[in-house]
C-alpha cells in the first residue's frame, strides 16, 4: 500500500487518514527495525574488533617481553665475547721458529711473535713491508736484550735484520660464547 494523496482543502475520510497513518506507522517500524539491526551489527563488529585488539595487545606484550629477554641475553653474551676476545694468548700452542734477515715468517693465525734478539745485535723488524726500528745499540756497552712481543694477524709477513737468539709464535686463543 502507498500513501494516498489528499488535495489541499478537500475533506479526507477517516479510512483514508487511517490508511495513511497505518502506512507511515509500518514504514517507521520497518525503518526502526533496519536501524536497530544495523546498530546490532555495528555493536557486534565493535565487540569483535575489541576482542582482536585485546588478543593483539597480549601477543605484542608477550613478543616484547621475549625480545627484551633475547636482547638482554645477547647483550650479556656480547659483553662476555668482547671481554674474552682481546687476543688472549694460547700458550699451550706456542711454537718455536726461525726468523732471519734472509727469511720471513707468515702468521698462520692471529697471535704474537716473541723475539729475543742477540744482545750485541741491532736492526729493524718488517711487518707487511712496514719497517720499524726493533733494537738499537747506543754503545759497545749496550748489550741488553729482552723478549719482545709483536701482535700479528693471520697472514702478516714478518722479517728482521736483527740476529735472533730465539723466536716463538703464540697463537691467540679461540674464544667462543656458548649458544651465541
Amino acid at each position: 500500500m502507498a500513501l494516498i494523496n489528499i488535495e489541499y482543502g478537500s475533506l479526507a475520510s477517516s479510512a483514508t487518514m487511517n490508511s495513511n497513518f497505518s502506512y507511515l506507522d509500518d514504514r517507521i517500524s520497518d525503518s526502526n527495525t533496519q536501524i536497530n539491526s544495523s546498530i546490532s551489527s555495528i555493536l557486534s563488529n565493535i565487540a569483535t574488533i575489541n576482542s582482536r585488539l585485546n588478543e593483539l595487545s597480549e601477543s605484542i606484550t608477550s613478543s616484547v617481553s621475549t625480545l627484551q629477554g633475547t636482547i638482554t641475553d645477547y647483550k650479556n653474551k656480547t659483553k662476555l665475547l668482547v671481554l674474552n676476545s682481546g687476543m688472549v694468548p694460547n700458550w699451550a700452542s706456542c711454537t718455536s721458529l726461525t726468523i732471519t734477515s734472509e727469511s720471513s715468517y707468515t702468521a698462520p693465525s692471529n697471535g704474537y711473535l716473541l723475539i729475543l734478539p742477540e744482545s750485541t745485535g741491532k736492526g729493524d723488524i718488517v711487518v707487511n713491508n712496514s719497517t720499524v726500528t726493533f733494537k738499537t745499540r747506543a754503545s759497545s756497552y749496550d748489550n741488553a736484550a729482552s723478549v719482545s712481543a709483536i701482535p700479528l694477524k693471520l697472514g702478516d709477513v714478518v722479517s728482521t735484520t736483527v740476529t735472533c737468539q730465539a723466536a716463538y709464535f703464540v697463537p691467540a686463543a679461540e674464544i667462543s660464547v656458548e649458544n651465541f
